[in-house]
């Protein structure tokens, strides 16, 4: 028989990870909730790629390989939050906030605009 005690403790692990996240997402909020979150998740994804993946007893090349895809990423969600962060406002019409606060009924501000300008 295959030994699993490391694969039960691992998803043991990620079990108590997992629930420290949802508890840590129910009591705190803002900028701290956002954080712990995002470590919790790291904290996952390296117990699946460690031990579910196989990355444990994996050759170094195949390590090489998986680390290059995890920078990889690492690189696209940092551009992709720099894009977001760096936007003006002002460049898309429909995301004003006089207009949102206007716009009582929940129809689109393109609708909404129309219709108080007959």
């Amino acid at each position: 028989m295959k030994d699993v005690r490391a694969p039960v403790l691992a998803w043991g692990a990620y079990l108590i990870v997992l629930g420290a996240s949802v508890a840590a997402t129910k009591l705190t909020s803002g900028l701290m909730g956002h954080v712990f979150s995002l470590i919790c998740a790291a904290i996952l994804a390296s117990l699946i790629l460690t031990f579910f993946m196989g990355l444990r007893a994996a050759d170094n090349l195949l390590r090489v390989f998986a680390l290059a895809g995890l920078m990889w990423l690492t690189i696209m969600v940092v551009l992709t939050m720099m894009d977001y962060v760096m936007r003006d406002i002002g460049e898309c019409p429909n995301a004003q906030a006089d207009e949102v606060a206007t716009n009582a009924s929940g129809c689109p501000l393109d609708s909404a605009r129309a219709a108080d300008n007959p």
